[in-house]
């Protein structure tokens, strides 16, 4: 045994107690502490950067989250006095519901924007929340960016709507003022949702008031009437093969979206076959056209009026790589084929110039009573008031079928909706 410890001893020496300076250490101690001074039981804590002379505070608040904030001042006496200013004025606000910290308008506004992505991912409010965005990057962000939230007051608000309209160049009219004060205000209810801004704050918002929007050229009953009758002649014309494919694939759209009163653009145009089927009515037997279309305010169905089931027949027959002898066939595939496109396959990047000289050869490129120039949504002006005066929709049926609001129908056709009435109100 004894053997073995002195073997021990020798291979595995212990070391000799290591030399310490005491008089560095508490050199160093010394200067540590007088960086770090403790205030109100050690709740509050005044410290320094080591390349900064200017007294920093940090503090814990019932969350016990630290908040560390700059006094701003070199001199000891005065950092303790605004650090314990700080720290009451914080534990005041957690105690009647303020948030402690704020924070930056730009900071605000990039959480916001992930918020919008995401919906646009799901699908949710996808052409809105991409309207919200331009405006966010476009706008608010440069002009609010380096203001704190809880700091955006009237005269703030003031001096961006003027920097707006010399930015834009015209006087916005109210659609577009209703677009800024809504984005405006999906970034203040972010913040509100993250606690970095109280809602009982007095932060100003922006004015929803501006120059009134011109009504939209519309159809009347009569010019509806004329248009379809003119379209089969306007179908066959064309100097080229790729002019008469358009003219035969417009005449289809343009039936169609006045049959059914969807938009132009987007929600029409990204029909796919596999969105078309028959719906049968169980108490009346009959058998109707219905449609699947998502768009500006997500998905719904609708149906097609009679006359426009002719257009999608001849969509059917004529694309090739669908495969298929009548709308019957087309419909039972299912296929995620677009509806709208050339016999080729291919579809048109816009019909909106192939639409004017629609609108010239039947001479009803202007609206008489707007003066204003036809488009394609002049369509579906034309159905709703047509839906409203001829059919008698009721306005609740008829904004399901056009994806829009009760209220905006309202807005645009109040003096239509009375006169519906009129039978009732004599």
């Amino acid at each position: 045994m004894r053997t073995r410890r002195k073997q021990t001893q020798l291979l595995f020496p212990i070391p000799a107690k290591p030399i310490v300076n005491w008089e560095f250490v508490t050199k160093l101690s010394s200067k540590e502490n007088t960086n770090i001074i403790y205030l109100r039981d050690g709740e509050v804590v005044l410290y320094k950067h080591a390349r900064s002379n200017v007294w920093q505070v940090r503090f814990k608040l019932f969350d016990r989250q630290w908040h560390r904030h700059s006094t701003k001042h070199y001199n000891l006496q005065f950092a303790k006095q605004v650090a314990c200013e700080m720290y009451d004025e914080a534990r005041f606000k957690e105690r009647i519901g303020v948030p402690v910290v704020s924070r930056r308008f730009d900071t605000v506004a990039n959480r916001c924007l992930q918020d919008i992505d995401r919906e646009i991912q799901a699908g949710i409010k996808a052409h809105t929340n991409k309207d919200y965005k331009r405006v966010i990057n476009k706008y608010l962000i440069p002009f609010f960016g380096s203001y704190m939230v809880d700091n955006i007051n009237e005269q703030v608000v003031s001096e961006y709507e003027q920097w707006r309209n010399n930015k834009m160049g015209i006087t916005p009219k109210a659609s577009t003022l209703m677009t800024h004060a809504s984005a405006y205000s999906r970034v203040i209810k972010s913040a509100v949702q993250r606690g970095w801004v109280s809602a009982n704050s007095p932060i100003a918002f922006l004015n929803r008031r501006g120059k009134a929007s011109t009504p939209r050229a519309g159809f009347t009953r009569e010019e509806v009437h004329k248009l379809l009758a003119y379209l089969p002649e306007f179908a066959n014309g064309g100097h080229t093969e790729l002019a008469r494919d358009m003219r035969k694939l417009l005449r289809d759209y343009v039936e169609i979206l006045i049959a059914t009163g969807m938009r132009c653009g987007k929600e029409s145009m990204n029909l796919q076959w596999k969105h078309v089927d028959w719906y049968d009515e169980a108490v009346t037997g009959k058998r109707y056209l219905r449609l699947y279309v998502n768009g500006k305010t997500g998905g719904r169905q609708l149906i097609v009026r009679n006359f426009g089931i002719a257009a999608f027949e001849r969509l059917a027959i004529r694309q090739k790589d669908l495969i298929a002898k009548n709308l019957n066939e087309a419909i039972k595939r299912k296929t995620t084929i677009r509806v709208f496109r050339l016999s080729d396959g291919t579809q048109p990047k816009s019909l909106h110039t192939t639409f004017k000289w629609l609108l010239h050869f039947a001479h009803l490129t202007y609206d008489a009573k707007t003066k204003q120039q036809r488009t394609l949504y002049s369509l579906r002006h034309a159905y709703a008031t047509l839906a409203l005066m001829d059919d008698a929709i009721d306005i609740h049926t008829l904004a399901r079928q056009m994806g829009t609001s009760v209220g905006m129908l309202e807005k645009h056709y109040s003096k239509l909706t009375a006169t519906m009435a009129a039978e009732k109100l004599s």
